[in-house]
């Protein structure tokens, strides 16, 4: 009797140490943004204890942000539930005509028809093009045609129209896409002052152009200007200004403006290298739909899909997370479009009985176009956590604080540093500075999300608040978990 009484008595008192702990935690971070004059309007903060499912702290959490890059948090729970952890993309080759293995000539055409794989980059595509020479492949006595019809002919997605940046963030999507849609652009200073910058590709894509004026100068500065444009012919790299002697080379990425067009000028270069050749011309078509219908030539496959979650979580790949919304998309009836991406996803969202109704108008948080609360993302990482299917796979793939990824360079001199796992949103031309992920302490586990909108002094400002609530928070937790 007396032990039952005791059991009964240190339920009670854990029971009250508990909402002790959520009112003085909710006083504590309010206290500390009144400390930072962080009040009213354009901050959203919500901390949920996921081991009893219950909110301690909620600050406007039911204010409705511009997420940035936390939105990507929504598009990987969706991919993840909706495709699964074993997806991956294909990307099918068909020829029309005959192949002869012994000599390696396919008469006829060569066609190959994209699925939407983010994960071309030059290693992967000289990979596809080794395992076609493989198969003995050598002439195409007609035409390379490129099949991108997975996704619609939209490419550049809505909040990307926003800014006609050639920032290698803004790239534009296509079910045939190489190198994330952007080129690695190599530059190094000349041997003498006044001789040119040296400037490299990489991958070289044909109908990619150097402009170049850049001279190479004496001193420690560089005034180096990269940018691209497009052409009739392809991209134009333009580079301006001056390179230090005394600088190491390095690279710059910046946008390709093509898009199957670039997909297929690396192809094409990588084929010259092999010594496979197309005797016809490269030409943007379809599948016949005899040809589709019947077994490819050769598949290749992606990555698996918690490869890009990657991506999109711990490197914030815009590239990724909008190949993804719209391989959702198709992966129903297609082709896969923004419109239809994200109507997917409002109707999983519904589906979870998640709260609320997210503004969703692209996959990756750019622009000034999404819009949800901390309330909805501390719930759906609340939802996500109960997910054993993939929960691991997405909760690997975030940041940890002051490790890796988007917060290798925050929390390195905190208490925090490990133990945060979370996603950073950025968009400092409006403002926007939002962080959301998972607190994992050994004994309990804590979803959060921290949305800043046009408060604070700026970037770093709004980084040490976010930082000073998650400290603040740890803090008092573990003063009430002691007198616990």
């Amino acid at each position: 009797m007396y032990r039952f009484a005791a059991f009964i008595i240190s339920c009670v008192l854990i029971s009250e140490a508990a909402a002790i702990s959520s009112d003085s935690v909710q006083k504590g971070v309010e206290n500390y943004l009144q400390s930072r004059k962080y009040t009213g309007k354009g901050i959203g903060v919500v901390i949920k204890d996921l081991d009893r499912d219950s909110v301690v702290v909620s600050i406007n959490g039911d204010e409705m942000l511009n997420p940035a890059s936390v939105s990507k948090l929504v598009t990987g729970a969706a991919a993840l539930e909706i495709l699964g952890n074993d997806f991956c993309f294909k990307t099918r080759v068909f020829i029309d005509g005959t192949f002869n293995p012994d000599s390696g000539i396919v008469n006829g055409n060569l066609y190959i028809q994209g699925g939407g794989d983010p994960g071309f980059s030059a290693e992967r595509l000289w990979l596809f093009v080794q395992h076609l020479y493989h198969l003995g492949l050598r002439t195409v006595t007609g035409n390379l045609v490129l099949d991108d019809n997975f996704f619609d002919s939209v490419t550049v997605g809505p909040g990307f129209d926003e800014d006609s940046s050639s920032r290698a963030y803004q790239p534009l999507i296509s079910a045939l896409s190489a190198s994330f849609s952007s080129l690695a652009i190599h530059h190094r200073s000349g041997s003498i002052a006044g001789s040119p910058v040296h400037v490299d590709v990489f991958p070289r894509i044909q109908g990619i152009k150097v402009v170049s004026s850049a001279k190479t100068a004496i001193g420690k500065s560089s005034s180096i200007d990269i940018r691209t444009v497009p052409t009739t012919e392809g991209t134009n790299i333009i580079v301006n200004g001056s390179m230090s002697l005394e600088e190491s080379p390095k690279y710059t990425y910046r946008k390709v403006w093509q898009t199957w067009q670039a997909f297929g000028g690396a192809l094409m270069s990588l084929f010259s290298e092999y010594g496979i050749s197309i005797n016809g011309k490269m030409l943007h078509g379809t599948v016949p739909g005899n040809l589709a219908a019947a077994k490819p030539f050769y598949e290749f496959t992606s990555e698996p899909l918690p490869t890009f979650i990657d991506h999109m979580f711990k490197y914030s790949s815009n590239f990724a997370a909008e190949m993804v919304l719209k391989t959702l998309a198709a992966s129903g009836s297609g082709p896969g479009s923004w419109e239809k991406g994200t109507a997917g996803v409002l109707s999983w969202w519904d589906k979870c009985k998640l709260p609320g109704k997210p503004v969703i108008h692209n996959g990756s948080g750019m622009g000034n176009l999404n819009r949800i609360s901390a309330m909805q993302i501390a719930e759906l990482l609340s939802h996500v956590n109960k997910q054993k299917s993939y929960s691991p796979e997405y909760i690997r793939a975030l940041s940890v604080a002051g490790v890796d990824g988007t917060l290798k360079s925050r929390f390195k001199n905190s208490k925090l540093k490990g133990i945060v796992r979370a996603k950073t949103g950025t968009l400092n031309s409006l403002s926007v500075h939002t962080l959301a992920g998972y607190i994992l302490l050994p004994e309990k586990t804590y979803s959060f999300a921290i949305l800043c909108n046009k408060v604070g002094s700026g970037q770093y400002d709004n980084w040490i608040v976010q930082e000073g609530i998650l400290e603040r928070f740890k803090s008092v937790i573990d003063k009430e978990l002691w007198t616990e």
